[in-house]
């Protein structure tokens, strides 16, 4: 009888825990007080730095290795001539539209883990890379292409990393990041590491256009045979601003060259992203005025009141069925409300997308709240999602 009742409680727990039908997970933990990633020593991860995937100065990425990787993997590729030509032309096209939305303004910085921004856009054309590995000729045609790389896909999981910053600050080079990198890298992931343009200079739609051409670059066969990395099996992650990139990727991953061609975002990883950047993140419960300032000058816009960036920049909005599963990391007490995270979680299991809520107690910021067993959840999430 006693273990009759203990069965029944038990199931009762799981039950509790596991009411919503397609959440993977709702959990409230103590975070630490220690990025875990900055406390260790990495050996043999292979960083290739600078690696340009259009024609900006911003427009690079580096690529974090995992200790098995190949001799060939290491040199950093170059452009070949006719993938620069094309990038350049992509670059001056999205700048002339940026331009013609430009804001003005300085911004200022989120805090002990910088944030990243997001934009919606489709991806130009990027720099193909050339290694002494052979790499795959690129075919004409969606089906050619998508068949191309098929045949250049290969055996391991990658990550994108979009860095944080206000949309404005910030960069791949950041000790913090640098080390997430490396130490997505040491758990088996090829990690992309990447830069892309800043507001003010270069408002909405820009972030999301150079990530989403980042993307594109790593889903190109030449990018898969150097890299070794399975086109079946690519997620992305961000912290605050690069949190609400990376689910900007996400929400609108149906609309990218990349995804017509087969590929699919598979996971994605979302630390403190804002993801409702209207006039809902003005009410009392909101965004401070400071950092209201700062997504109005990321956005381009004056006021809220007129802006319509606003609705395309916010992943709340652009939810389907086809979205990728979701861990959504969020502190209780921290500067971007935790309700925008709620409520996009909700959104998402609306249209039966997985979602994996962790609620940190505290007020640690975007990558901040990588303690060591934070750190753990996230690589066993990709595990889990990439394989």
């Amino acid at each position: 009888m006693l273990a009759l009742v203990a069965a029944v409680v038990a199931l009762g727990v799981v039950a509790s825990c596991s009411s919503d039908p397609v959440g993977d997970e709702n959990r409230t933990v103590t975070g630490g007080s220690v990025i875990y990633p900055l406390s260790l020593r990495y050996h043999g991860i292979d960083v290739v730095a600078d690696v340009p995937y259009g024609a900006d100065a911003l427009q690079r990425l580096d690529v974090c290795l995992p200790a098995d990787s190949a001799p060939g993997s290491t040199a950093t590729p170059s452009a070949t001539a006719a993938a620069a030509s094309a990038a350049t032309a992509s670059a001056a096209a999205a700048s002339a539209a940026a331009a013609a939305s430009a804001g003005s303004g300085a911004a200022q910085a989120d805090g002990s883990s910088p944030g990243g921004g997001s934009a919606g856009g489709a991806a130009g054309a990027a720099a193909a890379p050339t290694t002494s590995a052979s790499a795959a000729p690129e075919a004409d045609g969606v089906a050619g292409r998508a068949e191309a790389v098929r045949e250049a896909s290969g055996s391991r999981p990658a990550v994108l990393m979009i860095h944080g910053g206000s949309w404005s600050h910030g960069d791949k080079d950041t000790a913090a990041y640098r080390s997430v990198c490396k130490y997505l890298a040491s758990q088996g992931f090829v990690t992309f590491n990447v830069d892309y343009r800043l507001a003010p200079t270069d408002p909405f739609p820009a972030g999301l256009d150079d990530v989403r051409r980042a993307l594109d670059w790593v889903f190109r066969p030449t990018t898969l045979s150097t890299y070794d990395v399975d086109s079946t099996r690519v997620g992305v992650f961000g912290g605050s601003a690069g949190g609400n990139l990376a689910a900007m990727l996400a929400v609108t991953d149906h609309d990218s060259t990349a995804y017509a061609e087969g590929n699919r975002i598979r996971a994605v990883v979302d630390l403190s992203g804002p993801t409702n950047l209207t006039t809902r993140s003005t009410r009392a419960d909101g965004v401070s005025a400071a950092f209201q300032r700062r997504q109005l000058l990321y956005l381009g816009c004056r006021t809220y009141a007129d802006c319509p960036a606003a609705t395309r920049a916010s992943p709340e909005y652009h939810v389907t069925d086809d979205t990728a599963p979701f861990f959504i990391g969020h502190s209780t007490d921290e500067f971007i409300p935790l309700w925008e995270s709620q409520e996009f979680a909700k959104t998402l299991r609306e249209h039966d997308v997985p979602v994996t809520f962790v609620a940190v107690e505290g007020t640690a910021h975007s990558i901040a709240q990588l303690d060591e067993a934070m750190s753990k959840r996230v690589v066993t999430f990709l595990q889990r999602r990439l394989g």
